[in-house]
């Protein structure tokens, strides 16, 4: 299945949207979506009790090309945990955190048939896989 950039762009658009309506059915409240730093964008920043997360939401419609958890290699999960660096920084006196995690939620397939699959905690503070 072949995407215009248009429907890409709806299509991840959508895939983000669902990915916050899960994390919130899971108690967490959504902070901010499509943070952006000079260093890179996170996806969404939701927060439980004292847990603060980082959430990378990775999209495929068709697996052909592989599926959405081989997207998320070392050089995207640096460009996650830079711009989450950053994000600290700026919100340090705004929000308060006792423990942060970087989730990575893929959506493959579109419409009802999409299937989810949350990692939670799927790579450290130094970009290394869990």
């Amino acid at each position: 299945m072949t995407f215009s950039p248009r429907e890409r762009l709806e299509a991840g658009l959508a895939a983000e949207e669902r990915a916050c309506r899960y994390l919130e059915a899971e108690g967490f409240s959504i902070v901010e979506r499509n943070h952006r730093s000079r260093t890179g964008e996170i996806d969404i920043v939701a927060r439980k009790e004292g847990l603060l997360l980082f959430a990378e939401v990775r999209f495929r419609g068709d697996v052909a090309f592989g599926s959405p958890e081989d997207t998320v290699n070392l050089k995207k999960r640096l460009r996650v945990v830079t711009a989450a660096r950053h994000y600290l920084a700026d919100a340090a006196l705004s929000v308060s955190w006792d423990e942060a995690r970087f989730d990575v939620i893929v959506i493959e397939g579109t419409g009802e048939d999409a299937t989810l699959r949350h990692y939670p905690a799927a790579f450290d503070a130094k970009g290394k896989v869990l």
